[in-house]
This record gives C-alpha cells, structure tokens and sequence, in this order.
C-alpha cells in the first residue's frame, strides 16, 4: 500500500482544523491528524518523507479564517446559553381556577399535557396539599416547595408559588430542576454541619428513600439509619425529615447562586495579582512574584514552564521562607501582566534583559537560578549573561535540547510542537491559535484534565486539595494575552540552546520525576550526564506536576542544593 503524501496528510489536517468549531472533541481530533502528520513512527519518532521540503500554501489564511469561524459559534453558543437561561419553567393559575397553564419549558419538565387541574400535576401528593392550601388562602408571602416530579425517573424541583396581589392577579409557579450532585450534597452538608455519614442519610431522603432503603443504599442497618436522622434533626433544629428536606431545597438554592470559591476562582479567568510587582524597561513593564522577607540571606530566581506559572503551594513557600530565602519569579514576555517582547525575534533577549532587570530592582547581587520545564532554555541563558553571580542552576523536572532521537520518548503533543516548530512553523500558530479557543470553550478543568489523561499519577495529582487551582492559575497566566507565548516560548525551546548548556560554570542541580508524561527522565539523565558539575536524581511516585504535587520535597531538594553550592564556592575559593 502506498504511503500518503505530504500533501494528502496535509489536506487531512486541514480537514480536521475546519471541524473544530462544531464538534466538542473537534481539537482532539486535529491534535491527532497533526501529530500523524509530522510523525510516522510513534516507536523511532521518524519524520514521514517529504516534511522536510513541504510548505503548505495559504496556511497563516487558513488560519485567519477559522479563527472567525471559530469566534461566530462561540458568540452564537453564548447567545444561546443566555436565551436557555431566561427560559425558565413557568406555571400559571388563573384567579378562581385549579387549572394550571404552562409554557413549553414546563411542558418538557413535568412530561404532561398542559393546561390541566392542578391535582393532575406530576408532584408527589405533599407538594399538591402545600400548593393548594397556598391557594385557598389570603395573599401571603412567597412559598418555595420541593416537589418531585413523578416517573420512571423521579426527579426533584424547587417551586416558587407567587401568589397575586389580590383576587384578579393569576399565581404564577416558577419550577427550577435540582441537580443533587455530589459536589452540591458536600456542600449542603458542609452548610448544615452534618458528618459525611450524615450527609448520605440526607441524600437518601432528598430523593424520598425510606429509611430502610437508604440502609440497604449504604448497607447499614435501619437503626443506625434513624440514629443519624435524629441527629440531621437536632443539628438542623427540625422536627420532621420532610421539613429537613425542604429547608435542604432552600440552602441548595442559595449555593447554586453563590458557587463554592474554587470553581468562581476557575471561573474568572483572572491572573493573580496577589504578590506582583512592576518594573518598566525601555517603555515595557515587566511583571514579576515576590515572596519570603526581603531580608532573606540566599534569592532564588524562578523561570516557570508553560502552563505551570510562577505559582506556588502554601507549604512550599512557608519551607523557603523558614529558611531565609527570597523567591522571585518573573512573567517572561506576553505572559501574566508582562509586556509583550519588542518582536518575535526579540523575545529570547528581552527575556534575559528583563530578568536581569528585576535582580537589579531588588538589589540582588548573587543569586540561585530555577528552571522549571519549559522554562529550563532561559534558566541557561540567564545564567550565561550573569556569570559567576549565579551561584547554582536549580531544575525541577527541566528540559533539554531536543533532536530527532527524542522524539520516541516524548509525550505526543510534546513531540508534534517539536516537530511542527522545527518543519512547519506556521502549522504551530494554527495549532496554539486554535487551541486557545478550543481552551477557552471547554474551560480549564476540562483543559487539564484532557492535558494529562494519559498519566494516572498526573490525574491523581491534579484531584489533590489546591492543585488544580495552582495549576488553573499558571494557565491563565499563559493566556492572559491571548495565547501569544505558545507560540514564542515553543520556538524558544525548540531552538538549538545546547550551546547555552555547555558554558554553564554554575554547579547544577536536577530533580526529575519518574513518571514524567512529558519526556522521559532516562533521557534527561543521559544528557546531564554530559554535563559539567551537574548532580541528577529522581523522585518516584511524581509526575509532571511534580511542583504542585511534592511542594516539600521539591523545596527541600532546592534547599540542599543551595547548602551544597555554597560548599562547591568554598573549594573553589581555598583549594
């Protein structure tokens, strides 16, 4: 069989690109063509004949117009999604009647044919008798009922029976669909004081489970089951389950108003001002994170990777500063509140030229220099440009420069950047051009959470308290100006900075995960190996958010290094 050409897997892609806008896996899908574009043999990591000469023609237009495309359906979605928001289950009795009217959102709720007698309502019989004895009585205060829906499926719903103003006004039943997820049951529990066990006996009952079901639910027995409901009922202060229940519906209905303070924070879409500093160069300012005493014996400077930014976990800043060191972290060019670089071509230099500015800003003379990942290249350079001032090379889970013979051992969107920086620029920018939108559209837990999939300790790590809010942050920093350092920091990585690791006089330190999902660590350790004075170890059990997920041992591990540095400067100055 014949091996496609360039140009037909090109058209492939192409295919894919224009599909993104229409289907929820659409990216996915284009990651895949794209990486079996340029690769084609996942075990050698070979690049398919003809890549190398190939230039597809009208790209960068190509990619102007799916991004419109792209903006139009999202506009369209949000349009959409505000129309579904107004269109609220709506009930109507008219002044005089039990007969209930409805508009086509209620109808598709309740499954019934409308208008009806309100007894013909799909509602459990104790919210019939409270809607109806709201009825027959003086115009009163506004009354919210859980109801549930009755069927195959029963399903619970607040009501909110507004009564009219006087005898000629109709009633109008506002019905809001109550989605019990675990998340919002946590919560209600949290809100209400009870224990785990306690909150499951409440669930139970929020979907009208008898005690002994909701013992052979949890396979208890029904006395420990009424024991956990009698304390529901002293912690609550009600006298009967049903009224737990309705007091349940009410506090759920203000925590879906108000959602709990990690999702508003994933919401925001907000970088983090919280720690930041300015300083202007030349007309540019230049963002950067301060953090420990400014009276700190030792200053780390920090070159953050991609989408893990210059953030970090409360226990790893506490060891830091108990220890006397300062940790600063500039947003490299585009990122965070960053200016972008000069120029495209620029953006390497004025990297090491802001980060030279801010030690000057901050009186700092020596200094500890981080790499972390993707920010590893700069971490080099920075070194290089300051000499003997930097007195050790710190990275956390680092980075190399990468050649054909890595690909093989490289995650798959690792190793298409690689070669779609080397073979097809522009393919790139639709790639990360694309990629924001899609991002942006399905949010950052389902960014991350698509990012690591193929890494179970990854996956583990990002469901650890604070991670993914840490994580969350360090991607919005790398698209808070629209995405563009996807594109520069890739090319700068990419680039040939061997020579950069090879003037190195700084002692250097490296502490790679084992279960990195991005490069393996056995290829990291052949190159060290290779280089002067550079101690490696790896961590078992860490991955590729290793700095979010091992916050102590990585402090420590740079802790050490500093005291080992310090040891090294001692020799060299009394041989």
């Amino acid at each position: 069989m014949t091996e496609p050409t360039a140009e037909a897997r090109y058209f492939e892609l192409l295919g894919r690109a224009y599909e993104i806008p229409l289907e929820s896996e659409g990216f996915e899908s284009f990651l895949d063509a794209a990486h079996d574009f340029f690769c084609a043999d996942p075990e050698t990591g070979k690049v398919p004949a003809g890549i190398e000469v190939f230039t597809p023609k009208g790209l960068e237009d190509h990619t102007s117009r799916l991004e419109r495309i792209f903006d139009v359906a999202m506009k369209a979605e949000a349009q959409e999604a505000e129309t579904e928001a107004r269109y609220h289950s709506v009930l109507r009795i008219a002044p005089g009647t039990l007969t209930v009217h409805g508009n086509e959102a209620a109808v598709a709720l309740l499954g019934c044919d409308l208008p009806c007698p309100l007894s013909q309502l799909p509602f459990d019989h104790e919210a019939l008798s409270r809607i109806s004895d709201c009825l027959t009585r003086p115009a009163s205060e506004d009354l919210i009922v859980l109801a549930t829906v009755e069927g195959d499926e029963p399903r619970p719903c607040l009501a909110l029976v507004q009564r009219g103003q006087d005898e000629d006004t109709e009633t109008r039943i506002s019905l809001s669909f109550i989605h019990w997820s675990e998340a919002l049951i946590s919560r209600l529990g949290k809100a209400l004081g009870l224990t785990a066990s306690e909150t499951e006996v409440l669930h139970g009952n929020l979907y009208n489970r008898s005690p002994r079901e909701i013992a052979d639910d949890r396979g208890r027995s029904p006395e420990t089951v009424k024991a956990q409901a009698k304390t529901i009922l002293r912690k609550t202060g009600c006298a009967r389950m049903t009224d737990v229940v309705h007091l349940a519906a009410s506090v759920a209905y203000l925590l879906r108003k108000l959602p709990d303070r990690e999702q508003a924070d994933l919401d925001s879409w907000t970088t983090p001002v919280e720690s930041v500093a300015y300083i202007v160069r030349d007309g540019r300012k230049i963002a950067y994170y301060k953090h420990g005493p400014d009276s700190a014996r030792t200053t780390l400077l920090f070159s953050h990777a991609l989408i893990q930014g210059p953030y970090f976990a409360p226990a790893f800043l506490r060891q830091l500063s108990e220890n006397s060191v300062r940790l600063l972290a500039p947003s490299r060019p585009g990122y965070g509140y960053t200016d972008p670089p000069r120029s495209a071509e620029t953006f390497g230099a004025d990297t090491i030229e802001d980060a030279l500015c801010v030690l000057d800003a901050e009186g700092v003379s020596d200094v500890h220099i981080v790499g972390h990942q993707l920010g590893t290249s700069h971490a080099f350079r920075i070194a290089n440009a300051i000499g003997a001032r930097a007195k050790s090379l710190i990275f956390i889970n680092g980075g190399i420069p990468l050649r054909e013979e890595h690909y093989a051992r490289m995650d798959r969107r690792v190793r298409y950047a690689a070669m779609a920086t080397r073979h097809a620029p522009a393919l790139l920018k639709m790639i990360n051009s694309l990629g924001l939108r899609s991002f942006r559209k399905k949010g950052v837990r389902a960014f991350l959470f698509d990012r690591y999939t193929r890494s179970q300790v990854d996956m583990s790590a990002l469901h650890m308290p604070g991670v993914m809010d840490l994580h969350a942050r360090g991607t919005f920093h790398a698209c808070e100006q629209d995405g563009l350092p996807f594109y520069l920091d890739e090319k700068s990585k990419h680039s040939d900075w061997l020579p950069d690791t090879e003037n190195v006089i700084s002692p250097q330190y490296w502490l790679q995960p084992e279960e990195c999902s991005i490069l393996a660590p056995d290829a990291v350790r052949e190159f060290v190996s290779d280089l002067r004075g550079a101690r490696f170890e790896t961590e078992p059990g860490a991955g590729a958010i290793m700095l979010y997920q091992k916050p102590l041992r990585v402090a420590n591990f740079i802790l050490d290094a500093i005291d080992d540095a310090a040891v090294v400067s001692g020799r060299a100055e009394n041989p």
